[in-house]
């Protein structure tokens, strides 16, 4: 005797309905994963973003705070203001003092720096001897996306978009830097200068 057939597999419209199901599932899943990933590398980059600010914030301030009215030389002997802005193509040149001597290098205390301004980053170079040396290549310290204005408080609390100094010694009070940012409002960073010797 023979009984009903028993039917083993999957009717066509079962399979495709089978098959739909898991390509909604799929979409889903691969947009879900996209959503992850883009999401990833926007809080990767948001935070480089503000970790070299905070580099740089720190760098800059600390070199701004050192700053010491000492004037200096160049390498074909002509003496320098102890601050400088906007000469030979840069931002700003200064005389700081606590440059830590790991090594023991026969070198002093004091080291001039200058921050340059380049495309696409700001540029802090430091010169081996503060009279009669050439500045080093430098390091990029802050990327830029346009040029960054900056300006001085002098000692009669006014501010002032250029420096020009009466005296060779004498240093601002106070700089402020505005650096553009994308879809931002420009980064504000106002610090203190020779907070010793004011």
């Amino acid at each position: 005797m023979r009984g009903e057939p028993t039917r083993n597999g999957f009717t066509l419209v079962e399979m495709l309905i089978a098959l739909g199901l898991f390509a909604v599932i799929a979409v889903g899943a691969l947009g879900l994963l996209r959503f992850s990933v883009d999401a990833e590398l926007a809080s990767r980059t948001k935070t480089d973003s503000i970790a070299a600010q905070r580099r740089f914030l720190s760098v800059w301030t600390a070199d701004l705070a050192q700053a010491v009215p000492r004037a200096a030389r160049d390498q074909a002997g002509v003496s320098h203001a102890a601050f400088e802005a906007g000469r030979d193509g840069v931002l700003i040149r200064l005389t700081r003092s606590g440059w830590d001597n790991i090594d023991g290098s026969p070198r002093p205390s004091l080291q001039k720096v200058e921050y340059r301004v380049t495309s696409t980053a700001l540029v802090r170079a430091g010169y081996p001897f503060p009279d009669g040396a050439a500045a080093e290549a430098g390091a990029e310290v802050l990327p830029l996306t346009g040029p960054p204005t900056v300006r001085f408080r002098s000692k009669d609390g006014n501010w002032r978009d250029g420096w020009e100094p009466q005296l060779t010694t004498e240093l601002p009070v106070a700089v402020e830097l505005l650096v553009p940012q994308v879809g931002r409002p420009p980064l504000r960073i106002v610090s203190l200068v020779g907070a010793n010797y004011q």
